[in-house]
């Protein structure tokens, strides 16, 4: 009982440590399936403003999943917010299911879901590695210092790269047990030239080893391409 007393006294401890270290804000994503993922995202482009303004983000875009689907048109509108105050208070303003006819017709709702990241990264959407993985809660601190490290590592070798660490918040059975992590290039090509500089070696790859080493398990792999569609005034 007293090994098991000090092993939870110790987990709480480390959540009070990453709690006080997490960043200001948050994310919500709303996941479709779009019969065009183009098509939705220009009609988003068209009408940003009309679409995400009441909702109050300070930015708002889409992510459209490039390889590893669950589903064809897989894709997912994203928001970003200032404080999750903020994140939640717009959520009551904006009815998915109220949206225009011509809105409703280019996609099908999956879920929705609240993310709050563990570890602050650079807004700046691009071509994205996404892997959902399971962490033990014991070496989650580690975790996110070996995330901090690898993204060190990547920009100090001359790239354009921003690594995000994110927890859902109501994500439902879709977003539970794991956490969301991105890595962020610029385009494919960057995204193809870090493939090409682990498999040859580079010295940053070994960041990467201890940073994946600390994973359980990857329930999911992908790549997407994301941009920003809107910007509050």
């Amino acid at each position: 009982m007293k090994k098991i007393l000090i092993l939870i006294t110790s987990l709480v401890i480390s959540f009070s440590v990453i709690a006080q270290q997490a960043p200001e804000g948050g994310f919500t994503s709303l996941h479709v399936k779009a019969q065009n993922p183009t098509e939705y995202t220009e009609f988003l482009r068209a009408n940003a403003e009309q679409i995400f303004s009441s909702q109050g983000p300070s930015a708002a875009g889409v992510c459209i999943t490039a390889s590893g689907h669950n589903y064809p048109g897989e894709m997912f509108v994203w928001s970003a917010f200032p404080t999750m105050e903020a994140q939640f208070s717009g959520s009551e303003n904006y009815d998915v299911y109220n949206v225009p006819k011509r809105l409703e017709s280019l996609r099908d709702i999956v879920y929705s879901a609240n993310w709050k990241p563990l570890k602050g990264f650079k807004l700046d959407p691009g071509y994205e590695r996404v892997t959902r993985v399971v962490v033990s809660p014991e070496n989650l601190p580690a975790y996110l210092a070996a995330g901090v490290a690898l993204e060190a590592a990547i920009q100090d070798a001359g790239h354009d790269f921003n690594l995000g660490i994110m927890t859902s918040l109501g994500g439902g059975s879709n977003e539970v047990g794991t956490l969301l992590v991105r890595g962020i290039s610029r385009d494919g090509a960057a995204v193809g030239k870090l493939v090409d500089e682990y498999f040859s070696g580079a010295e940053w790859g070994r960041s990467l080893d201890a940073f994946v080493a600390l994973q359980d398990a990857v329930v999911a792999d992908s790549y997407e391409v994301c941009e920003q569609l809107y910007t509050a005034n």
